[in-house]
């Protein structure tokens, strides 16, 4: 049997994926999935890259696995002095 995984991005074929698959219920499902993992990873790719520069920037990764701060935070130096 023959299977087809047509990846499109904005109405755009991106990629085809064309395979035999043949053998035991079991084999046949591990060769589609194994496909279908492939396509989906082919089209998360081509959305990224589909993006026009300039991307935004992530932000950096702290020590602790937090976010990085964007802006500075306020100080409560005019509440301390009540």
């Amino acid at each position: 049997m023959q299977v087809e995984i047509s990846v499109k991005v904005g109405g755009r074929v991106v990629k085809e994926h064309r395979a035999e698959v043949n053998g035991t219920l079991e084999e046949m499902e591990e060769t589609i999935h194994a496909l279908g993992k492939r396509a989906a990873a082919e089209a998360l790719q081509a959305t990224v890259n589909a993006v026009e520069s300039p991307r935004p920037l992530f932000r950096k990764s702290e020590a602790n696995c937090g976010t990085k701060a964007t802006k500075v935070a306020r100080s409560s130096d005019s509440t301390d002095q009540l």
